[in-house]
């Protein structure tokens, strides 16, 4: 005996098939950096100065014994 699709069948075939084609994507550009302004370089200077603060200070309590 001979079956013939239902009609859920076919789609979920078609749907099937059309969700693993591959995607077309535009291609990848790259983002040009933007300069960065004076308060940006202040602001990781200080950063900078407080991590190595914090790291003395770290290595000055481990080595209190």
């Amino acid at each position: 005996m001979i079956r013939f699709p239902t009609l859920s069948t076919l789609l979920a075939a078609v749907f099937g098939t059309l969700a693993t084609q591959p995607a077309l994507a535009e291609e990848f550009k790259r983002p040009i950096p933007a300069a960065q302004s004076a308060t940006v370089e202040m602001w990781f200077a200080l950063a900078t100065l407080a991590f190595a603060a914090s790291l003395v200070l770290v290595q000055w309590l481990v080595s209190r014994r």
